[in-house]
């Protein structure tokens, strides 16, 4: 409690910072009325060649997600703007999935082209997030309130940013005003979900200040009343950030930004310690924090410096007690650091020829009850891209990057883009590029058994280690031979390399279409195991090991069309295949059985009953429709976003998808809001979530039911001015 009333203290007093410094600064504010206005080729991107450049000169894949689509779905969840998105598919990690019967304790993250979450890096402003939990990053750690832009760049991106890029990258822009702006916003939805908040630009001379906060909380909810305990816990969190811009002169800036979250969630659930279930509660406390500090620099017309250093920290901190006699039952904790210096430079004057290199360093520590001691890792980069312009039409981009890491040998990723611009309203570009992902903490150092469960996973290095402790603790049979477990187990990088094909058409000012043609080639792939006995529970033992090569290859397609001066249309399509190519082999070589767990009849596997990977839908669709009266200052929106059947869990105990009792049904989900703005500077937005109301307890237990929600925006800048004026 005294950690609660902490929190409401900070955050009281920066508010009160706020709107002080709003109403002692407040300039009137630039209208912006681009609510559905369609993309433009001039849009700014960051993110796919580390310089600013339109969109219209890039020659990969990118997808962004405007500040006006944030605010028109009025949704407070990063997660749920990111699967409205073409390509963008919510995912459980696979572990999660094995476990038939009880909820995915890791949550779910973003499939990416077809690949897992853990394979696609997340950014925020430009520098990665740490703190994954089985590849997951937990999203709800950034707050959407002051978000610009969302980029996402799809296929390898290794060649410019390393392990973890491999499906691709999200880049999360925070907000940087022009003016001095200042607002808050109050937000109510279903299942007692309150969020509050505040932000304000000040700009004066060669300093400007942002400030932001926000606070978001939840009752959470429980979809099935025979289990004890709820399926989605209480929580509270904080976010609060700042940005520091100062001119040192007319060729330097100094941008600094600090960011802290932190997260309290209440647990009770049902745990086995004999023959009885015994109820347990607790809390865990999830915090992170980041300092980014940047030095821009314009040494001549030709040549850009960027010295950059960023620090994070990331802590997530469980425990629970017995309910009748408090004593504690589990504690657990996880702790992450990471130190990064960066100097990049920008050569050229021209903006498709330029020459782009840097180098970095990467210091990173991390502790945790689940791994036998604590670890610290030092890597070096290089990384360089190069552009050229030929006839104005056809611009070539070749790039690669060098990593030497700790734990693994030197790693060479390179990649090549192209473009053609056919006429101005037609670009074909084409890229292929390597990437890879280094294996991770979790994979390599992790020695965890879930209290809940039972079941035991252990990392590779830590395998040999583990199995004679649970045997000597008398949870592995003395009778089992794990001799052949013993040993070392080094893990390889993931490689694989990635081609795109894809146009950009401007039919006409009204009428965008974009596609991408994609195929990802995966070798070393480090997947789960399960061992061939069992602990004396009858829980399975879990390891990682290198074994498959997958692919996943489809398309996808959107097409943005303004029907007149009120309603613009837009909807996105993917078609998606990924499958292991040894089961392939082996299923061609018909040496793939399965049995049928209710006839007990066995038969050959075919390629006609073989689903490919689990948890990937065939096909995936979006459609929104937005009508924006400016006369009225009224505008709405209705989105519905579909996803295919797809393979959830194992039934026949071959570990294949292959038997229609597999699959999830496909669903589809509806949402839609309403906004009407006043002239005093007052905004009104209500709007309803799944409001088809599907619900699957046991295989979407992220997903509640229909909720409501209400937001109320205020602009102080224009309620000021309005004041004035009355």
């Amino acid at each position: 409690m005294k950690a609660i009333k902490k929190y409401n203290n900070i955050f009281s007093l920066l508010l009160g910072g706020l709107l002080v410094a709003n109403f002692s600064f407040a300039q009137k504010n630039v209208k912006d009325t681009g609510f559905n206005k369609l993309t433009t080729i001039d849009e700014v991107i960051v993110t796919a060649t580390r310089t600013q450049k339109s969109i219209g000169n890039i020659p990969v894949p990118i997808q962004v997600i405007s500040k006006k689509f944030i605010q028109q779905t009025g949704s407070q969840k990063l997660i749920d703007i990111l699967q409205q998105q073409t390509g963008l598919v919510l995912a459980d990690n696979p572990l999660g999935q094995a476990l038939q019967g009880y909820p995915n304790p890791f949550g779910s993250g973003i499939q990416l082209q077809g690949l897992d979450p853990a394979y696609t890096l997340i950014l925020l402003d430009g520098e990665p997030l740490t703190g994954r939990n089985a590849g997951i990053l937990n999203l709800g750690r950034v707050a959407v309130g002051n978000i610009q832009q969302i980029e996402i760049v799809k296929g390898p991106a290794t060649s410019l940013y390393g392990s973890d890029a491999l499906a691709g990258v999200i880049n999360i822009i925070t907000e940087k005003p022009k003016n001095t702006t200042a607002g808050i916003q109050l937000h109510h939805s279903t299942n007692n979900t309150w969020g509050f908040t505040a932000s304000s630009f000040i700009k004066k001379n060669k300093t400007a200040f942002q400030l932001f906060a926000n606070r978001y909380s939840s009752s959470g909810y429980d979809l099935d009343k025979t289990i004890y305990g709820k399926t989605a816990d209480p929580y509270r969190n904080y976010s609060f950030a700042a940005k520091m811009f100062y001119d040192i002169s007319s060729r330097t800036q100094l941008q600094t930004a600090a960011r802290v979250f932190t997260q309290k969630q209440f647990n009770n659930y049902l745990v086995y310690t004999g023959a009885q279930p015994d109820a347990v509660d607790g809390t865990s406390n999830e915090s992170d924090w980041s300092v980014n500090n940047q030095l821009l620099t314009t040494l001549s017309k030709k040549i850009k410096l960027a010295t950059l250093l960023y620090i994070t920290g990331y802590q997530n901190n469980a425990e629970v007690f017995l309910q009748d006699n408090k004593q504690l039952y589990d504690k657990s904790f996880l702790h992450q650091f990471l130190l990064k210096p960066e100097i990049q430079i920008e050569a050229g004057e021209k903006i498709n020829q330029k020459l782009i290199a840097g180098a970095g360093y990467n210091y990173e520590t991390i502790d945790a009850n689940r791994y036998a001691e604590s670890h610290n890792f030092n890597a070096f980069y290089f990384f360089t891209q190069k552009e050229w312009l030929f006839s104005n039409r056809l611009n070539v981009t070749a790039g690669a990057r060098l990593d030497k890491h700790t734990l693994y040998n030197l790693q060479f990723n390179p990649k090549l883009a192209v473009a053609y611009k056919f006429f101005n309203k037609l670009t074909v570009n084409a890229s292929i590029g390597t990437g890879f992902k280094a294996p991770d903490f979790r994979q390599q150092f992790l020695n965890f058994t879930n209290s809940l469960v039972g079941y035991t996973l252990l990392g590779a290095s830590e395998l040999s280690s583990g199995l004679q402790q649970l045997q000597q603790q008398g949870q592995i049979d003395p009778s089992i031979n794990i001799t052949p477990y013993l040993g070392s187990h080094t893990l390889l990088p993931e490689k694989s390399v990635g081609t795109n094909i894809g146009m950009r058409f401007t039919l006409s000012n009204k009428t965008q279409i974009t596609s991408n043609l994609f195929r990802n080639d995966i070798n070393n792939l480090i997947d789960r195991y399960n061992l061939p006995f069992t602990k004396v529970n009858n829980q399975s033992i879990y390891s990682y090991q290198n074994i498959n090569k997958v692919f996943t290859r489809g398309f996808d397609v959107n097409i943005n069309q303004q029907l007149n001066k009120k309603f613009t249309i837009s909807g996105g399509y993917q078609y998606l295949e990924a499958k292991d190519k040894d089961i392939v082999k082996k299923i061609q070589a018909s040496q793939v059985v399965k049995r049928d767990p209710v006839t007990f009849v066995s038969t050959y596997v075919s390629m006609k009953d073989y689903g490919g990977l689990f948890n990937r839908s065939k096909h995936a669709a979006n459609l929104q429709l937005v009508y924006n009266n400016h006369k009225n200052n009224f505008s709405s929106s209705i989105r519905a976003i579909y996803r295919g059947r797809y393979g959830y869990s194992d039934i026949n105990g071959n570990n294949i998808l292959d038997d229609s009792r597999e699959y999830v049904s496909g669903y589809t989900l509806l949402n839609a809001s309403v906004t009407k703005t006043f002239k005093c500077g007052f905004e009104l937005q209500t709007g309803s979530d799944n409001i088809l109301n599907h619900r699957d307890k046991d295989k979407l237990p992220n997903l509640y039911g229909r909720t409501y929600f209400v937001n109320c925006n205020i602009n102080l800048n224009h309620i000021l001015s309005y004041n004035k004026k009355q």
